[in-house]
C-alpha cells in the first residue's frame, strides 16, 4: 500500500466550459506553468506551416515555424535569432488575456470565443472557438499537473502569405516550482500523444486529444459536432513506424487507440516528418498526419494531428508487438 498520493499519473478528464480564464486561473492548487499555441496552417498553392509559441509566466518561448511543401517532410523556417524570446507581461483585460512584451507589443490575446497571435512579419492570424474545453488532471503528491486545451478555425498570414488553418491553444498547470517539460511528462510518461482536429467538407469538426504513456498516463477524450462525445481511459494502442525502432531516422506511421467501445486511428501523411528536436529525450518524433474514426469513410477537408512519439518507449510498452511479429 502506498504512504502517499501516488496514482499511477492516471488522468481525471472533463469537457469543460470554454471560457478563456480557464487557461489561467489556479486548479485544484496547480498554478500556471506555461500556455501556448499550436496548429497547421495552409495556403492555397499547397505551402503548409505548423507553428507553436509557449509563454510562461514571465517570459516567452521562442517561435518555432515548421514549413513543408504538401507530400515533403517539414524544416523549421526560422530560428531564435527571428522571433521574440524574452521578458513578457500577463493582462487580464476584459474578460480575457493579453501576452505583451515590455514595450506593450500584443504577442497573444484570448477572450471567451476567439484567439490572436502577432509574431511580427513571421505570423499573424485570428481565430473563431470550435467546441467545448476540454481539460485533464492527473493526480500525484510530487507532479501532480493539469491540462486545458481549446480549438479554434484560424484565418491569417505566414511570411505575407494567407493562410487557414486550426488552431489550439493549451495550458499547462503544475504545482509551485516544478515545470512541465521538465516533469514526468516529458521524462518518463508520454510514449504517443496527439491533439488533432478534423473538419470534413460538410462542416463537421471532431477533435481531442488521444493519449498514450506508462504508469497509466493514458485518455481518450474526444468531441464530435455530429454525434456523441467519448472520455476513455484503459485503453490498447497499437502502433507501427516506418523503421526499426530505435533508429534515428525512424518516425511513427500509424497509432491505433481503442477504448470505451470505440477505435480511433491517427495516419501519417506522406512525408510529414518534422526535424530532431535534440533538446528532447531520446526518441523523440513529430510527424503530421490525420486522426478519425475506424469506421470514418469521409475524406477531410482541414486537419491539424501532429504525432508526438518516444519510440523507445513505444517498444517497452509493448505497443510495437504486432509490428515486432510481422
Amino acid at each position: 500500500m502506498s504512504t502517499s498520493g501516488k496514482f499511477g499519473f492516471q488522468p481525471v478528464a472533463a469537457f469543460i466550459e470554454p471560457t478563456a480564464s480557464a487557461h489561467w486561473r489556479d486548479v485544484a492548487g496547480l498554478e500556471v506553468d506555461m500556455q501556448y499555441f499550436y496548429g497547421s496552417v495552409r495556403s492555397e498553392a499547397g505551402d503548409y506551416w505548423w507553428p507553436i509559441r509557449g509563454f510562461y509566466p514571465d517570459r516567452a518561448r521562442y517561435l518555432h515555424l515548421s514549413e513543408s511543401k504538401i507530400g515533403g517532410d517539414f524544416h523549421y523556417a526560422t530560428d531564435e535569432t527571428s522571433s521574440y524570446g524574452g521578458p513578457v507581461k500577463h493582462l487580464q483585460r476584459d474578460g480575457g488575456l493579453q501576452v505583451v512584451t515590455p514595450e506593450g507589443a500584443v504577442l497573444m490575446a484570448v477572450d471567451d470565443s476567439r484567439m490572436e497571435w502577432n509574431d511580427g512579419t513571421e505570423l499573424s492570424m485570428t481565430g473563431e472557438l470550435v467546441g467545448p474545453g476540454i481539460q485533464f488532471l492527473v493526480p500525484d503528491e510530487d507532479d501532480a499537473f493539469l491540462y486545458t486545451s481549446r480549438l479554434f478555425r484560424t484565418t491569417g498570414t505566414v511570411k505575407g502569405v494567407p493562410v487557414t488553418g486550426l488552431v489550439f491553444h493549451d495550458s499547462m498547470h503544475a504545482k509551485p516550482g516544478k515545470q512541465f517539460l521538465t516533469g514526468p511528462v516529458i521524462t518518463k510518461l508520454e510514449a504517443a500523444w496527439v491533439a488533432f482536429a478534423t473538419e470534413f467538407e460538410d462542416g463537421t469538426v471532431h477533435s481531442g486529444h488521444l493519449v498514450y504513456g506508462t504508469e497509466g498516463f493514458d485518455l481518450m477524450i474526444i468531441h464530435r459536432s455530429d454525434g456523441p462525445s467519448l472520455i476513455a481511459r484503459d485503453i490498447v494502442v497499437h502502433a507501427e513506424l516506418d523503421g526499426d525502432p530505435m533508429a534515428d531516422t525512424t518516425f511513427p506511421a500509424k497509432v491505433s487507440y481503442t477504448g470505451g467501445g470505440e477505435t480511433w486511428v491517427w495516419e501519417a501523411v506522406p512525408g510529414g516528418r518534422c526535424p530532431v528536436r535534440e533538446d528532447l529525450p531520446a526518441g523523440h518524433r513529430w510527424r503530421q498526419g490525420w486522426a478519425h474514426h475506424v469506421d470514418e469513410t469521409r475524406r477531410p477537408k482541414t486537419t491539424e494531428a501532429l504525432m508526438e512519439t518516444y519510440n523507445g518507449r513505444l517498444l517497452d510498452t509493448g505497443a510495437l508487438e504486432a509490428q515486432a511479429q510481422r
